[in-house]
């Protein structure tokens, strides 16, 4: 008895450590959720800007994604160590649920559901100017009002958009995962898709790109899909062309 008793009280201390595990992964999620918000750099309207100031631009946020995904690469690890050490111990459903959620934030598993897709692409017709091309603010701008209105996770042109992603523009090249990607821009979003896309038509919360859309052709479709896949995150540091051209 007194052995099974011990027994009883070390598996018990073991789950309730997996727990607090948990908890304090949840935490560090929401800092760099909330770091990644900090760093968007401010919108670049001006394609020709110094080389000096756009080579700073291009270090300091590699040298912040470098930062992040290190941090994200720890908490992987310190995950599958977690699971490896859960094995024998019956978590709760709630617990479990929140375990694939977090992995899912981070990307490390592909993601099947209904949602959005929404089609980005320049003005095929008229003068080309500032505003009928698409810019990597439209990106930022669509993503953020995404998660704000409860997206469960989102892709650009096949890259998956996680915590840590950046995206940015270099000139007239957009890096999403530091892979340049050109138009025209496929964002899925899988998520509740009436409500993903009420918002994301809502004229008064994208007013400048859904003005842009009436008075300089830039297209910008929205349609609802019951069966979108995202992939697993993959981002690297090389740069690789994706799309039909060049930004």
């Amino acid at each position: 008895m007194a052995r099974l008793s011990k027994e009883k009280i070390l598996r018990k201390s073991k789950t309730i450590s997996i727990r607090s595990a948990l908890a304090i992964l949840s935490v560090a999620f929401g800092v760099l959720i909330t770091a990644q918000f900090r760093s968007i750099p401010e919108r670049v309207t001006n394609p020709i800007a110094p080389y000096t100031s756009l080579k700073e631009t291009k270090e300091s946020l590699y040298a912040e994604q470098d930062q992040l995904k290190k941090e994200i690469s720890g908490l992987q690890k310190q995950i599958e160590t977690i699971q490896k050490d859960s094995e024998d111990i019956v978590l709760t459903k709630t617990e479990l649920s929140d375990l694939k959620n977090k992995k899912a934030q981070a990307g490390l598993t592909r993601l099947n559901g209904p949602g959005l897709i929404i089609t980005l692409d320049d003005s095929k017709s008229g003068n080309i100017n500032d505003d009928s091309i698409v810019h990597a603010a439209d990106l930022r701008d669509i993503v953020n009002l995404l998660w704000g209105s409860g997206a469960e996770g989102i892709s650009i042109n096949g890259q998956r958009v996680v915590i840590n992603t950046a995206i940015d523009c270099i000139v007239n090249t957009i890096l999403v995962n530091d892979t340049r990607i050109s138009a025209p821009f496929r964002i899925e979003a899988i998520g509740n898709p009436d409500l993903l896309r009420d918002r994301i038509n809502n004229t008064n919360i994208l007013s400048n790109i859904h003005q842009r859309k009436t008075q300089n052709g830039l297209i910008f479709d929205v349609d609802t899909n019951s069966d979108i896949t995202l992939p697993v995150f993959n981002g690297t540091f090389e740069i690789k062309s994706t799309g039909n051209a060049d930004v």
